[in-house]
């Protein structure tokens, strides 16, 4: 049987609107056993395939690019795959560059690429949603291998120095590098904690810590969970219930779940994208996000590239998130990704009540917020 996330069984064979058969996907998920005591376990549970593919791609900002800038960004991606020319990309590196490439800028890779950095890229691309859509761009390349390259991460930096866009976050990818792992991440917390809820490191980190530990649940929330099995089939509400029934994901605030003000709308994200929750549709629900999200694209996309990608575990989700490497496939990325950015509506509040959406049918609520 598979989930189809509107609160409905099928079996397998069925795609439930006369349609080809989709294969069904493992999905793996940390948990608490139900006894609450003992290691966390990894339950593996069937969820409906990842999103389908998008063929018309291309973030809409950088498809006004002019020639000049074109060639200049160009030149920077293959300034930063190589490190400028200091590191030869592997063959898989250098075809997803030329697949990526044409699939978010709109235009096809020039031919005679020089791999230096390009004097005043932040010229050439001047508006501030060109420059977020390329830094996601660069974010995506300086991930394509499964190891962090100082030389490459050294470029990363100056490009994101040129371009006024999350230095710091970069900065912090440099710190991993020259083996600062805990310092890197205590800098991203406070990054994360201030810009995105707004708290300082003490109420951040107790946010997040304090639930896990059965201190301070928010019973409104818990309620508002508990209510959705009555949900109406095929709303968002049957198929949020769906996925944390079939998923055995414990409710977000509980005592044997994450903390609410994190994971919550991380799994609305998973539910309204059709996401998986194996590491590759962890990967694409964080472009999606990333897409969603561009002025904190970077903050909320290295812990996760790093956990997943290179292997390096965020010391707070590696209990309860696999730490693994070469997970990311870049083209199935760059289209969450650019599915993200053409999302509108209030999903694009990072504090979005979605409550107020639950008893919606799924299929309006992607309508309405253009998630296609």
């Amino acid at each position: 049987m598979r989930v189809d996330l509107t609160g409905h069984l099928q079996q397998a064979g069925d795609t439930g609107d006369g349609g080809q058969q989709q294969q069904p996907v493992t999905a793996i998920h940390p948990t608490q056993p139900n006894n609450n005591s003992g290691p966390l376990q990894l339950t593996v549970a069937i969820l409906m395939p990842d999103a389908a593919s998008f063929p018309e791609m291309a973030f809409h900002a950088l498809e006004s690019l002019q020639p000049a800038a074109i060639t200049a960004l160009a030149q920077a991606c293959e300034a930063l795959v190589s490190a400028e020319g200091q590191i030869s990309p592997s063959a898989q590196e250098r075809e997803q560059l030329q697949e990526i490439f044409p699939a978010l800028v709109g235009t096809a890779w020039p031919a005679d690429v020089v791999p230096q950095l390009p004097v005043g890229l932040s010229g050439l691309i001047t508006q501030k949603r060109q420059r977020q859509e390329v830094m996601q761009l660069f974010t995506l390349l300086a991930f394509l291998e499964p190891q962090l390259e100082a030389q490459k991460i050294d470029v990363f930096r100056r490009l994101a120095d040129d371009l006024g866009l999350e230095a710091g976050v970069v900065e912090d990818l440099e710190q991993v590098c020259r083996g600062h792992v805990l310092k890197a991440f205590g800098d991203l917390y406070r990054r994360s904690f201030h810009d995105l809820n707004n708290d300082g490191m003490v109420k951040g980190f107790s946010r997040f810590i304090l639930p896990m530990l059965g201190i301070g649940i928010d019973t409104t929330h818990q309620a508002r969970y508990e209510a959705l099995p009555a949900s109406s089939p095929g709303s968002l509400g049957a198929a949020l219930h769906a996925y944390y029934q079939h998923n055995g994901f414990p409710y977000p605030g509980s005592r044997k779940g994450l903390p609410y003000d994190y994971v919550a709308l991380h799994d609305v994200h998973h539910v309204i994208g059709g996401y998986a929750t194996d590491p590759d549709g962890e990967l694409q629900v964080l472009a999606f996000t990333m897409g969603l999200f561009p002025e904190h694209a970077l903050l909320i996309a290295i812990p996760p590239l790093m956990q997943f990608q290179v292997g390096i575990a965020d010391p707070l989700a590696g209990s309860v998130a696999p730490k693994l490497k070469d997970q990311l496939r870049a083209p199935a990325f760059a289209a969450a990704l650019e599915r993200g950015s053409n999302v509108v509506g209030p999903i694009k509040d990072i504090h979005w009540d979605f409550w107020t959406w639950i008893d919606r049918p799924l299929e309006d609520v992607r309508r309405d917020l253009n998630v296609r």
